[in-house]
């Protein structure tokens, strides 16, 4: 070779080595070169490709990654775990981590993982996903059938990451991107299983997500590794799934609703005040949509809608009046996906609970206006309620009903003494003495309330407490369940029964009213039979006496916002979200961004005689507390076949 021929062939080498970082025999080739005395610059060339595209099989993209000819599987998963043994290298020294916008939310278990398998790739070969890649892959494909959001399992990235990894073109992968798949399809799969276990959220007031791993006492990266090897990851996450039947029927009603309303879509309806014929003419439509519409019936069309809206608002457990109200509005203005994620936030919140409550306890369903005694399995009693009203929320709570008091006081709260009954006081002096009020001081001590001049008092200035006289028009009605909580609210009798017989009975200042508060005393007292005997017990009831009964056994309540009511058949009921707080908890989850109650453009005269907007509710405070728990932890047997 002349010397020529030989400067030209080391500038070949050196643009290869330097531009594509190829660590391939060439410059071994080059020193040896001696053989090849009587080749020509072409062919050099050539051959010069021959080791670039050929022996070597890689390159560099214009970002900077590196390809892979598909000829040679082993290199590409060669040069994939060298990618992640660089980027699990980086991991050692950071507390958080992102490819592309997503982070890795379980940083921890995924470098755990890697370490565990050598910092090799888990989930490929040759470029493309294994069995067992594959099969995580479909589950993530499939998280709304747990109730859950793709997304939040990186599948845009690494479905966009796979559908770019392979260069058509040049017939290589991209290794930077396939390492990247890999270690987004580990995450993912800690991310679900913690996700579908014990959910996002604290609770349905939190404005904020919350990593939840802490609840599961199972080694995931465990569960990692066995599932991978049976590649059952349906199986896997369905495990770590409430078990409870009132979970697994919500889930079973909401695929099939999933899969009824696969590719039908709906429109909300137009705004009231700014497009009232496009409203009327919306809601026709739904009720179309709905099926709630009948021709056959005979009139004109606010007949027909009036029809129409009767049999809408009884499937959806509302007033029957034929009226467009506030929840009939919320109603009707829910979408297929609306719905969706309503039944979602209800297996959602069914992840905050245990597998179990307690043998005999008491549930109260405030959308379902219901309050239910089971033991065990068994329903012991039902009962309707009135619960608190838009503007004075009931707050969900976990307590121990201790106490029974019949003819009770009702000692009136201070923010309805001074926003109710003060303005009452100064407009009529009689007022107290007609409702069978007495006037106390700060030290209990009784007023006379002719001596006080009630003109000089306001909402911040009230230096006295009223208290109703005990009796059956007393607000509390004759009978009082006592059980502690933060929010002084309680379960009692009512003088006002007739909203018992109403629908969406959301009416009261907070407490729960019930309709059969006879049967329930009989329940409590069964156990102390000796000390309170059946008998002298409805004698007691009958005299216009105060008495405190203390309960042997407290009941263990809790008082919970189910939209999806689910009865002994495990048959779901789907109700109102009459306080809009699945909404704040879609919110939170989805990343919707606040807007103004979609009632709010109905009726003025709505269901529950209120208009609100979600400010509104978002400013009452007995909701917006955070709410007693259990903490839960699973300990999962595996493996699971």
């Amino acid at each position: 070779m002349d010397s020529g021929s030989s400067r030209k062939l080391t500038t070949v080498s050196n643009y290869l080595l330097h531009t594509y970082s190829i660590p391939c025999a060439w410059n071994l080739a080059l020193s040896n070169f001696d053989t090849a005395n009587s080749m020509k610059y072409p062919i050099l060339l050539t051959l010069a490709s021959l080791l670039l595209f050929g022996a070597c099989g890689e390159e560099k993209d214009p970002n900077g990654d590196t390809l892979v000819s598909v000829q040679e599987p082993e290199k590409v998963n060669e040069l994939v775990n060298d990618q992640l043994k660089s980027q699990l290298q980086k991991l050692s020294a950071v507390n958080s981590f992102s490819i592309g916008k997503d982070t890795i939310t379980a940083l921890p278990q995924v470098k755990e993982f890697y370490t565990g398998i050598q910092n090799s790739s888990a989930w490929l070969a040759g470029g493309k996903l294994t069995p067992a890649g594959d099969s995580l892959w479909h589950v993530i494909s499939e998280a709304e059938s747990f109730g859950l959001i793709p997304n939040d399992y990186h599948f845009s990235l690494i479905d966009s990451l796979m559908g770019t990894a392979f260069d058509t073109t040049k017939e290589s992968y991209n290794v930077n991107k396939l390492s990247q798949v890999d270690m987004l399809l580990t995450d993912a799969f800690f991310a679900i299983v913690v996700h579908a276990a014990v959910g996002r959220i604290e609770n349905d007031s939190s404005t904020a997500r919350v990593w939840k791993i802490t609840s599961l006492d199972t080694n995931l990266v465990e569960v990692l590794n066995t599932t991978r090897k049976s590649g059952h990851f349906y199986s896997t996450v369905s495990a770590f799934e409430p078990q409870r039947r009132e979970y697994q029927a919500v889930k079973k009603h909401m695929n099939a609703y999933r899969a009824s309303m696969k590719g039908i879509e709906w429109s909300h309806l137009p705004d009231r005040k700014t497009d009232s014929v496009g409203f009327f003419n919306g809601i026709t439509q739904r009720l179309k949509e709905t099926g709630d519409w009948d021709t056959s019936v005979v009139g004109n069309d606010s007949l027909k809608r009036a029809s129409a809206l009767k049999k809408f608002q009884k499937r959806h457990y509302l007033e029957q009046d034929g009226k467009i109200g506030r929840n009939t509005i919320l109603a009707l203005n829910m979408t297929p996906n609306d719905w969706y994620r309503q039944l979602a936030m209800n297996l959602e919140r069914w992840r905050w609970e245990p597998e179990k409550f307690e043998r005999s306890h008491l549930i109260v369903n405030l959308p379902a206006f219901k309050m239910t005694v089971w033991e065990e399995d068994t329903i012991v009693m039902e009962s309707r309620i009135v619960c608190g009203a838009v503007k004075t929320q009931t707050p969900e709570l976990d307590s121990k009903m201790y106490q029974i008091v019949l003819y009770p006081y009702w000692n009136v709260p201070y923010s309805i003494a001074t926003k109710e009954i003060l303005p009452h006081v100064q407009r009529d002096s009689a007022y107290l003495r007609k409702n069978r009020y007495e006037v106390l001081d700060r030290n209990n001590n009784l007023v006379d309330p002719n001596t006080v001049n009630w003109k000089k008092y306001s909402r911040g200035n009230l230096p006295f407490k009223f208290r109703q006289k005990t009796g059956d028009d007393n607000a509390l009605g004759i009978m009082k369940f006592e059980f502690n909580n933060p929010h002084s609210v309680y379960m009692h009798d009512t003088n006002a029964k007739k909203y018992f017989k109403t629908e969406t009975r959301a009416y009261s200042h907070g407490c729960m009213r019930l309709e059969k508060y006879m049967d329930l005393a009989h329940f409590l007292l069964r156990d102390d039979s000796v000390k309170y005997p059946r008998d002298t017990f409805d004698v007691w009831v009958k005299e216009d006496t105060q008495r405190k009964i203390n309960l042997r056994k407290p009941l263990p309540i809790h008082v919970r916002y189910f939209t999806c009511e689910v009865d002994t058949n495990s048959n779901v009921e789907i109700h109102t979200d009459i306080y809009l707080r699945d909404e704040r908890m879609m919110k939170v989850i989805y990343g919707i961004p606040e807007e103004t109650d979609p009632a709010a453009q109905g009726s003025p005269k709505s269901d529950t005689k209120e208009k609100t907007k979600s400010s509104m509710l978002r400013e009452r405070s007995p909701t917006l507390t955070p709410k007693l728990r259990y903490t839960k932890r699973y300990t999962v047997e595996w493996p699971i076949s």
